[in-house]
C-alpha cells in the first residue's frame, strides 16, 4: 500500500521528514492516513480485527490509520463485527458506552440525510417549475 500511495504523498519514506509540499493544500496530493485506512478496510474484506491490526502494523501514523480503518469497518458492518472482548476492554478503559454514542451519531446522520433529501426535493421541484414552460 505504501508504494501505491507514495506518488500522492507529501512525506518522505522516513515519516518525520516532510517533503517540500508537505502540509500545503493540494488537489493532487493527499495526507496518507485516510486513503491507507480505506485500503486496509478493503484488503481486510471489511473485517474489523484485520482492518485495525493492518492499520496498527502499517507504521507511520498507525494510531490514526487503525482508528479510521476500525471506524469504517464498525460503521459499515455494525457492532457485531467488533470483537466483544476488544469492545468491553475499550469501553471500560475509556469509561464510555459506545452503543449510546453510536445511537446518537446514527440519529444525527439520519437527521442530516432527511434534511438533504428535503433540499434535493425542493431543488428538483424548483427546476421542474422553472423549465416547465
Amino acid at each position: 500500500m505504501r508504494q501505491a500511495f507514495k506518488p500522492f504523498d507529501t512525506l518522505e519514506d522516513e515519516y518525520r521528514v516532510h517533503g517540500d509540499d508537505a502540509r500545503k493544500p493540494s488537489r493532487l496530493l493527499a495526507i496518507e492516513e485516510l486513503p491507507i485506512a480505506i485500503g486496509m478496510f478493503a484488503v481486510a474484506g471489511g473485517d474489523f480485527r484485520k482492518s485495525v491490526l493492518g492499520g496498527v502494523n502499517y507504521g507511520r501514523d498507525s494510531d490514526s490509520i487503525a482508528t479510521m480503518a476500525g471506524s469504517i469497518a464498525g460503521g459499515l458492518n455494525g457492532i457485531e463485527n467488533i470483537p466483544s472482548d476488544w469492545l468491553s476492554d475499550i469501553e471500560k478503559a475509556s469509561r464510555r458506552d459506545f452503543s449510546e454514542s453510536a445511537d446518537k451519531l446514527s440519529g444525527i446522520a439520519r437527521a442530516i440525510g432527511k434534511k438533504d433529501a428535503e433540499k434535493t426535493r425542493a431543488t428538483l421541484s424548483a427546476r421542474e417549475t422553472l423549465f416547465a414552460n
